[in-house]
């Protein structure tokens, strides 16, 4: 059982379902790169973190860098989920984590899913069951899923994949997973 300082009680369940979800973002933040190591370097805009800042380690920490563009949003989001700097800061405190390596984000994006999804979605997305629910519920979290109105949580004229695109990669993804697992 988990203490009480656990937000939730699923933290550490690594779910084909949940798998699949964690690649649906990234599939939806633009990062998923085939699901190369190099998309969890990828800073707002697309460049990498070791184009930007050559010399440092990528995977150290969150790079904190703020991309400004033009008519455009300025952001320090990086990683894979394209975590914007405080988010990460604090997530990694509550976690204790140091590193901004692929599996600690991923453990973060995990530990973010879990606060935002209710228990049925919560229980729905370990059974491999993806709903437009469960992509509304976490859209306050990651700007290019959809909300109930079908655009940006944010706004600003954020890239959104539609749900069909998000549910059809989430299933090939999620079959992909139950065959190499033999779930």
């Amino acid at each position: 059982m988990a203490d009480a300082a656990t937000p939730r009680r699923y933290l550490h369940d690594h779910s084909n379902g949940m798998e699949a979800l964690l690649r649906t973002i990234r599939f939806a933040e633009g990062t998923w790169r085939g699901g190369a190591e190099d998309g969890y370097q990828v800073i707002y805009g697309g460049r990498l973190i070791s184009e930007v800042l050559p010399g440092a380690d990528p995977f150290s920490s969150h790079p904190d860098h703020v991309v400004r563009k033009q008519n455009a949003l300025n952001s320090s989001a990086a990683g894979a989920y394209q975590f914007m700097g405080r988010t990460w800061n604090n997530a990694a405190r509550w976690l204790s984590i140091e590193d901004f390596s692929p599996h600690r984000q991923d453990q973060v994006a995990r530990w973010l899913v879990r606060n935002r999804l209710s228990d049925e979605e919560e229980a729905n997305i370990a059974r491999g069951i993806l709903t437009r629910e469960a992509l509304h519920q976490l859209a306050p979290e990651w700007a290019a899923l959809p909300t109930r109105w079908g655009d940006s949580y944010y706004g600003y004229d954020q890239h959104m994949k539609s749900w069909d695109e998000l549910k059809a990669f989430y299933d090939r993804q999620l079959a992909l997973l139950n065959r190499e697992t033999g779930a």
